[in-house]
């Protein structure tokens, strides 16, 4: 999940020292400034505000975390907001290409800004690695964000943002292991779910972790990676997931983590080259840049 919203409001309450005040600049209502700031104060697991007669005063962890957050909010605020002022002339019908799991979980904020802008229609189309190079390829997808980073000279892009590989098990089998010194001859005793018959994200945990191959009895394959979770939760062996796609299940104890923490994968956003010349691909791809590192960055206030 992102906390930008809530961020942002905590920014602004840091600033302005005062949550009536800061409602009236954020146009938004006081229980609404409120809940965004329990929500932080949630999320962080201290208190950011001590209440005052006159308003609040932040605590130090207040103070470390704007440090942390403020600059980069006010980027964001810059580049979107320089963006929708030249969106004049970028109007028409934009094909994204990417992962489902991260444009539902991970892309909202941007997609929701470029829609926001009301210059530009957006159409969807979700794969894995090879259809989404086939989209751009046959020009069908004019952008595509993907975590391969493309060989082929056809092809320009930029960083988007990073997600960080998690060895996840199912709670009752996971339990039992967390006492564990987690290697791969002991996952190797258990059953893995895949997204592919390649073991991609497995097979690279595996040999960056533990310098060694998976030979995990295959559970099962399943080319929808949301689905992956909803297995696992079920009691179903293990699997290495994106970070954004199993925290939560880990934070509600419905996926246990294991092992160290595994590689970090970048995310690229891709087009082909002379794409760049309509103006509202050029114009889409600023907005989305404009939402850069939105899963790395939401790792912050943890």
């Amino acid at each position: 999940m992102s906390y930008l919203t809530q961020l942002k409001t905590f920014v602004e309450v840091y600033r302005s020292g005062n949550i009536t005040r800061a409602a009236a600049r954020l146009h938004m209502s006081q229980p609404a400034v409120t809940s965004h700031i329990q929500a932080m104060e949630n999320i962080v697991g201290k208190e950011l505000f001590i209440r005052k007669a006159r308003g609040v005063e932040p605590t130090a962890i207040a103070d470390d975390l704007a440090l942390q957050v403020a600059s980069h909010i006010d980027t964001l605020e810059q580049k979107v907001a320089s963006i929708r002022s030249r969106a004049s002339t970028d109007h028409g019908t934009l094909h994204l290409a990417g992962p489902a799991e991260y444009l539902s979980l991970v892309a909202g904020p941007a997609l929701a800004n470029l829609l926001q802008a009301d210059k530009v229609n957006l159409v969807i189309h979700t794969g894995n690695k090879s259809n989404i190079y086939h989209l751009l390829e046959n020009d069908v997808a004019e952008l595509a964000i993907t975590a391969s980073e493309p060989t082929d000279a056809v092809y320009e892009y930029q960083k988007l943002d990073k997600e960080r590989l998690i060895l996840v098990m199912n709670r009752v089998q996971g339990k039992l292991l967390g006492e564990r010194e987690i290697s791969a001859a002991l996952l190797n005793q258990h059953k893995v779910v895949t997204y592919d018959e390649q073991l991609p994200l497995v097979r690279r945990y595996f040999s960056e972790v533990f310098n060694a191959a998976c030979e995990s009895p295959v559970a099962a394959v399943c080319p929808d990676i949301r689905a992956i979770s909803s297995i696992i939760k079920a009691g179903i062996g293990y699997s290495v997931l994106p970070d954004y796609l199993c925290k939560e299940g880990i934070a509600k104890g419905e996926l246990v983590a294991l092992g160290k923490p595994g590689p970090e994968n970048d995310v690229y956003l891709v087009w082909k080259k002379g794409a760049l010349r309509h103006p509202r691909v050029d114009f889409a791809k600023d907005v989305i840049m404009a939402f850069a590192n939105i899963n790395y960055l939401s790792t912050l206030p943890d």
